[in-house]
């Protein structure tokens, strides 16, 4: 409870409720120079009288407060001029007062605020410097304290250490003159004008080592003004930002890193030629990462060769015919060998594999290569080299090693557009000479590809169908079939022998057997690829022979009807000849109409062939 008055600048003294002392703070100790155990359990006027009279230069003051004090009166702000522990006369006011909080109800506590003129002040200045020092060799570089002109007032040590000189000789010429800066005359204008003007400092400072580095030292200050608004002293704070400074440089160029790998990627998908995508790739990788020198090489495995296909800051090669040897005769070489990237930061040193002519003759010190893929086997390499000693990074590789992949997309895809071409370029040789009709149709654009048996088929041009609609040349009858098709291949699935009647250019019918097969983009179906093949006289003579079915029916029916509408005649003739009077003449009759008969019997076994006929070409049509 009572630790909390050591934090008092005040003298204080507690007395319990028989007026002995208690606890005196740390400050009454230092003050009046009287140990607290020795004072613990003294009545207050016995203390006054051993240890506090000597020290009152009014020889009646202590009599008088020791009366109070033993009387128990109030004693409000008496002024007091006392020695203290080191010999000093100070002015003090004293005052007593009793505590009525818990748990000290009934305690009293005696205070001896000074009031020295300007002492105050002074303890206060004394604190202040003591609190710069100690937080200024907390911060690299450190504090600085100025006059209201500039002269130096602190420096904190480690601002000392960091220019190599003392506070002697920078009071002498000042603290910025002490600072081995680049740009000295810019920012001691810049200092100059903050002290004309009494604007804040803040500036950054660049501050070369003895090492070589360049260090960045944030340094920022203020005026501190008195009452009057007149400048008393300058304060501010140096900070090392170098760290924050290189991570932002080092975000930046990465971020500029990854830009420039989109845009590659931009290109490639755009069509870029590969020739154009290769030099477009070295560009982007000599300047973003900051190197004199990037090459493009392509293996020839059967030569264990190396073909420049695109170079960057390389004179007098010939793209196309410079060659460089594979294996650990080279950079290149060696790369492919290890399946992974390789830097080497010193070629004078390096023992893994010999450099090649191309670098040595351009007098390169460090590189990094990386392995372009290919399908099946290794492209090629691409590399980027520089003639000063460079370490690379982790983040380096992953730079190059990202344009090598867009190189590798770039060129199969070229590659894959190239076979594709030829195998659309087959596919329209083949469809050029192909008997039935083949077209492509998509359900935004209408017919993209028709091939030239359309006009056979329905006399129309390719030309005049390019962009049109199938839909539009169904003829009304196959619509509702057509339609039903449609929503299959909407569905993904093929259709086989659709047959469907087309409007001839003529306006005649034209019967087609159609096989679809739906073209499907991102999952989705947005076309068709069909074949047509003309059946329209395969559907007439299917006609005609139904005709012909039909007649024979007919033919059929009329015969057994014949056959009956006869013999009921004969059978009247024969039976008037048996009524006859002249057996010759009955005989004669008799005789032709067995004849007729005969006839009548032949024409019913042709009807049973002929339905025995009409059955066995009906089997035929169904098989």
């Amino acid at each position: 409870m009572y630790r909390c008055f050591d934090e008092f600048d005040d003298a204080v003294a507690i007395l319990d409720r028989d007026n002995t002392v208690v606890r005196l703070n740390r400050s009454f100790q230092e003050t009046f120079g009287i140990g607290n155990d020795a004072a613990r359990g003294m009545e207050i006027g016995d203390l006054i009288a051993r240890h506090l009279a000597p020290l009152f230069e009014e020889g009646n003051s202590a009599g008088r407060l020791i009366d109070a004090f033993r009387n128990r009166e109030e004693v409000a702000h008496g002024a007091y001029r006392m020695r203290t522990s080191s010999g000093e006369v100070c002015r003090f006011s004293l005052s007593c007062r009793a505590i009525s909080g818990e748990p000290c109800a009934g305690e009293r506590l005696v205070r001896f605020r000074e009031n020295t003129p300007g002492r105050k002040e002074e303890r206060a200045r004394i604190r202040a410097e003591s609190v710069f020092a100690t937080v200024g060799e907390l911060v690299p570089y450190g504090l600085w304290v100025c006059g209201p002109d500039g002269d130096v007032l602190y420096l904190s040590a480690s601002f000392l250490e960091l220019v190599g000189r003392t506070i002697e000789e920078c009071r002498h010429s000042g603290w910025l003159e002490c600072i081995p800066l680049k740009d000295a005359a810019a920012v001691r204008s810049d200092w100059r004008r903050c002290l004309d003007t009494g604007c804040r400092w803040d500036r950054e400072l660049r501050i070369p080592d003895p090492d070589g580095e360049c260090h960045i030292i944030l340094s920022r200050g203020a005026p501190v003004r008195d009452r009057d608004g007149q400048i008393v002293f300058w304060v501010g704070i140096n900070l090392d930002i170098t760290a924050r400074k290189q991570a932002e440089q080092l975000t930046a160029v990465r971020a500029a890193q990854q830009a420039a790998v989109a845009d590659l990627g931009q290109f490639a998908l755009a069509g870029a030629e590969p020739p154009e995508l290769m030099n477009a790739v070295v560009r982007v990788v000599a300047e973003r990462l900051g190197v004199e020198y990037a090459k493009v090489l392509r293996y020839l495995p059967r030569e264990d060769l190396f073909i420049l296909e695109a170079a960057v800051g390389f004179g007098g090669v010939q793209i196309g015919t410079e060659k460089v040897n594979g294996g650990t005769d080279s950079q290149a070489g060696y790369t492919l060998l290890s399946h992974e990237p390789v830097i080497v930061e010193d070629f004078d040193a390096e023992t893994r594999f010999r450099g090649p002519a191309l670098l040595r003759r351009e007098g390169i010190v460090s590189g990094i290569s990386v392995i372009i893929q290919g399908d099946e086997a290794p492209y090629g390499v691409l590399g980027a080299h520089t003639r000063t000693l460079r370490r690379f990074t982790r983040d380096d590789i992953n730079f190059v090693q990202a344009a090598a992949n867009v190189l590798a997309q770039g060129i199969k895809r070229k590659a894959a557009e190239e076979a594709l071409g030829k195998s659309e370029e087959k596919f329209r040789e083949i469809a050029q000479r192909s008997f039935d009709m083949i077209y492509t149709c998509y359900y935004d654009r209408g017919i993209t590809y028709m091939s030239p048996a359309v006009t056979r088929i329905l006399g129309y041009a390719p030309a005049e169908l390019i962009g049109c609609k199938c839909r539009d040349y169904v003829s009304p009858l196959s619509l509702a079939e057509w339609e039903e098709a449609q929503k299959k291949m909407a569905g993904g699935e093929s259709i086989e022998g659709l047959e469907v009647e087309f409007r001839r250019k003529d306006g005649t019918a034209a019967f087609v057997e159609l096989s679809e097969s739906p073209i499907v983009e991102n999952a989705k179906v947005v076309g068709v690829q069909a074949t047509g093949r003309d059946i329209t006289e395969r559907r007439q003579n299917e006609r005609l022979r139904q005709q012909a079915f039909e007649q024979i029916e007919r033919n059929i029916e009329q015969f057994a009807v014949l056959g009956d509408h006869i013999r009921q005649p004969l059978q009247v003739i024969l039976g008037m000849a048996d009524l006859t009077d002249d057996p010759r003449t009955s005989t004669v009759i008799h005789n032709q109409v067995e004849r007729i008969n005969e006839y009548i019997t032949q024409l019913d076994r042709g009807w049973v062939e002929s339905r025995e006929v009409r059955a066995f070409l009906r089997r035929h049509e169904q098989d």
